[in-house]
């Protein structure tokens, strides 16, 4: 009986759940090795909640959902005042779409952890996930820390759509983009209440930005999720960590992950693709003429690789080799509205605006969204004398109002004055100059109201 129980689970005792079974030779080799080491400690120590807790965390840093929360309900009855077992419990069951009992997993390690921020993000979010509309706005709107401003305002954004109240739903959709500029998911919530109130224009250009941002979240620091996050080291895990490093901001981070990740898989194509951009900026031109080199040798995403060199070229000011680089990459992709803005670019610095224009408007035709293209084109257009033209392509960039629309708006000002319009110049200049001093830009401002004391 004794050699019988070799090498099996834990069984309950005590009311305690035993380990889960885990059928190690249905995992390719990566994910089977590091479960077996950890499922070995569990086994050799299964009353001592942190090796059991151990297992459960790699369980979940390889996706083994149902194993992992059997694993953490082990090791929460072993060690009931541990905050992370708890915790991450929860975060299992939100991904096994069971919001009633990841919030309630929450709710008690809140009462061990109060102040822990991303646990109490999620409690709001499980609450609206389980239909609990009044507990989970009470939970948002209990949310003061401005990492987790963005978060909230969304979740209450979604909860005043549920309830068919469309206005304060977008007040608070545009609080989250306006705090996080890059929230996809708040453009499209957005899109939907615009459209529910018959604004349709701005559901469109809330639903382009969507489009344009995806999955983008604004994250909340998460130390104890990370735990987890980090456990994996074959490849494609660590080239993942190595985007969402580029992504944070941390070059030389992403830079060390991407090679890392190389050093594990030497096929892996698209860390050589990803190297070219990231050892451009960080100005070290040799290792991205490297990357390029084997990105286009193994075939990986060509356009995006001659792109990414383009770009690595003209910050050597090297235009004639990056303006080649561009061209190449649209022999591949002829959609590409980024070679097509940045070629247009090439050309304007060498004065031909003409096609210049030609290149802009490719790319506002491939990539409506692009406003940088567009306020391109717009310039172009300007230079051209076409002043009229000039204005219907910058008109729609008046929205929406963030950073980067007071200079949109300056140029429209521009157009309006050539065509002769004083009064809708110096309407726009103000605008541009107002937004320009709310978001720091005192030079641009400074720019704008010389201008304007010449107009009027």
């Amino acid at each position: 009986m004794a050699l019988a129980l070799v090498g099996t689970p834990a069984r309950a005792q005590d009311g305690v759940p035993p380990l889960p079974r885990v059928a190690l030779d249905t995992f390719p080799p990566a994910a089977r090795d590091a479960i077996a080491v950890a499922q070995r400690d569990a086994t050799a120590k299964s009353t001592d909640a942190g090796a059991v807790g151990a297992f459960a965390r790699v369980l979940q840093a390889w996706e083994q959902w149902d194993a992992a929360h059997e694993a953490y309900a082990r090791a929460q009855a072993l060690a009931p005042r541990a905050f992370e077992w708890r915790y991450l419990d929860a975060v299992v069951l939100q991904r096994l779409a069971r919001p009633a009992d990841a919030a309630a997993q929450l709710s008690q390690a809140l009462a061990i952890s109060p102040d822990y921020l991303p646990a109490r993000v999620k409690l709001a979010e499980a609450w609206l996930d389980a239909g609990e509309a009044e507990r989970s706005a009470g939970s948002f709107a209990a949310v003061s820390d401005p990492a987790a401003q963005p978060a909230a305002a969304f979740g209450l954004g979604r909860i005043a759509a549920a309830g068919g109240r469309h206005e304060e739903a977008v007040k608070q959709f545009e609080r989250a983009v306006e705090l996080f500029p890059e929230f996809g998911a708040a453009y499209y919530g957005l899109a939907q209440s615009y459209r529910a109130l018959g604004r349709r224009d701005d559901a469109r250009r809330a639903l382009e930005q969507h489009a344009r941002y995806g999955a983008r979240w604004p994250a909340v620091e998460d130390p104890v999720l990370a735990s987890v996050t980090t456990l994996r080291d074959d490849a494609g895990a660590i080239l993942q960590r190595g985007i969402k490093l580029a992504e944070s901001g941390d070059v030389e981070g992403a830079i060390t992950a991407h090679e890392t990740a190389l050093v594990r898989d030497p096929s892996l194509a698209q860390a050589h693709a990803n190297l070219i951009s990231l050892y451009g900026r960080a100005r070290n031109w040799p290792k991205a003429d490297e990357h390029y080199r084997a990105a286009v040798a193994a075939g990986v995403d060509v356009a995006s690789a001659q792109y990414d060199y383009g770009v690595v070229l003209g910050l050597q000011e090297r235009w004639s080799e990056a303006a080649e680089a561009y061209r190449k990459a649209l022999a591949v992709n002829p959609l590409h509205a980024g070679a097509h803005n940045n070629l247009g670019q090439t050309l304007e610095r060498a004065r031909d605006f003409t096609a210049a224009a030609a290149e802009y408007r490719r790319a506002v035709e491939s990539e409506p969204t692009l406003r940088i293209a567009r306020f391109n084109l717009g310039r172009m257009l300007i230079a051209l004398g076409r002043n009229e033209d000039a204005i219907v392509e910058l008109r729609k960039l008046i929205e929406p109002r963030d950073a980067e629309a007071p200079r949109y708006l300056f140029a429209l000002s521009t157009a309006h004055l050539r065509a002769g319009h004083r009064d809708e110049a110096v309407k726009w200049a103000t605008d541009a100059k107002d937004l320009a001093l709310q978001f720091g830009q005192a030079e641009l401002a400074a720019a704008i109201e010389r201008d304007l004391a010449s107009i009027r």
